[in-house]
């Protein structure tokens, strides 16, 4: 694959850097010669990172849903690069939050774009004029759950469809500057995030149950019967996913060939999920889901 120049002089910002697949990613391409900045939110975080990483690693605190500290990062990252620009974007960070659409509070699904899309767009807003100047390039850390939705995943998977949807937009409009704009679409990774999700799940179970308690029995019993198949779901993609160094080797092509695919999906499961999914028709998608995830 054709590369770009030597990695040294290029300046790479990878957010959601303190665990998971940004963390593995920062590491890599401090590894491979990029000038790697780091976004975490916390200062545990930060010092981890210290701790893994080479001196010329460089931290930053973002929360990506207070814009101030998203203004103040692109502040510092202007000084740092200067005329030369930012080659390189990762949006990575991210949660996911699941469950029943009919029992989510909207508070949740705000939290959830909050953080995976509103956050994405103020950085790529901010941060567009250094990778102007760099003719750089912004990838998009989606998911399998970008293209195929699982069942109370909805908030999750809808944040990744608008990520996507973001993705096509920003290809077209950035094409006159040299920006390429990439989408990476892991499937089942080894991240922390699994377990997250799965702890958010437990939580609003309780408040949940109040509110299953009060259906008819034969709703109640196809709730608790979809809970019990995705918790299992869910602690399977916590433990059997991709080695996140397939993720991260992916990024760092999306980085580094000189003209790069605008979707990347990670592993042939993948492809072959989106090649599949493509040509059923909805039911039949909907009941292959169904049997992938042990659904009744």
């Amino acid at each position: 694959m054709p590369l770009v120049a030597q990695s040294q002089d290029k300046a790479v910002l990878v957010t959601g850097a303190s665990s998971g697949i940004g963390q593995a990613t920062a590491l890599e391409l401090d590894r491979s010669g990029f000038r790697v900045l780091a976004s975490v939110r916390t200062a545990e975080a930060e010092a981890r990172l210290r701790e893994l990483a080479s001196p010329r690693l460089e931290v930053l605190r973002i929360d990506l849903t207070k814009p101030d500290t998203i203004s103040e990062a692109a502040r510092i990252v202007e000084t740092k690069v200067g005329d030369v620009g930012l080659w390189g974007l990762v949006n990575n960070a991210g949660v996911a939050l699941t469950g029943p659409v009919e029992f989510l509070e909207p508070e949740t699904w705000r939290q959830q774009f909050e953080v995976n899309f509103f956050g994405h767009v103020n950085l790529i807003r901010h941060f567009l004029p250094m990778l102007r100047k760099a003719r750089g390039r912004v990838v998009n850390i989606s998911s399998i759950s970008g293209r195929v939705s699982p069942p109370y995943f909805g908030p999750y998977t809808c944040s990744k469809f608008a990520l996507e949807a973001l993705s096509d937009v920003l290809r077209v409009e950035l094409r006159r500057f040299g920006i390429h704009v990439i989408v990476v679409e892991p499937g089942n990774t080894q991240t922390a995030i699994w377990e997250r999700s799965r702890q958010f799940a437990e939580e609003k179970l309780e408040a949940w149950g109040e509110k299953l308690a009060s259906l008819p029995r034969e709703v109640r019993s196809i709730y608790e019967e979809d809970f019990d198949a995705m918790r299992r779901a869910t602690d399977w993609m916590a433990t059997s996913g991709r080695d996140v160094k397939t993720v991260v080797h992916t990024i760092l092509r999306a980085l580094s060939a000189r003209r790069p695919k605008t979707r990347y999906p990670v592993g042939w499961q993948v492809k072959a999920t989106f090649l599949i999914f493509r040509f059923l028709p909805d039911r039949l998608r909907d009941r292959v889901l169904c049997w992938a995830l042990g659904l009744p």
